[in-house]
């Protein structure tokens, strides 16, 4: 990060970086659609919970295949 001026007389900073610019602007999007940091918590708990459902469903078939074939 730098402390020196831009060329609109301002103190540059993160935000000169156009990738981070990007992740900020992401992030504001994602808070404002959940309701904020506590509703984007919740929807990043469901979407693992429901990664981890997926995931089970999936060893669950595959046990459940060896146990045919064996």
């Amino acid at each position: 990060m730098t402390t020196e001026p831009n060329d609109k007389n301002e103190p540059a900073d993160e935000f000169d970086d156009p990738i981070v610019a990007e992740v900020h602007e992401i992030r504001r999007q994602l808070l404002e659609k959940h309701g904020g940091i506590e509703g984007f918590m919740q929807y990043i708990r469901e979407r693992d919970a429901q990664r981890l459902q997926r995931e089970k469903e999936e060893a669950d078939r595959r046990a459940a295949e060896l146990e045919k074939s064996a």
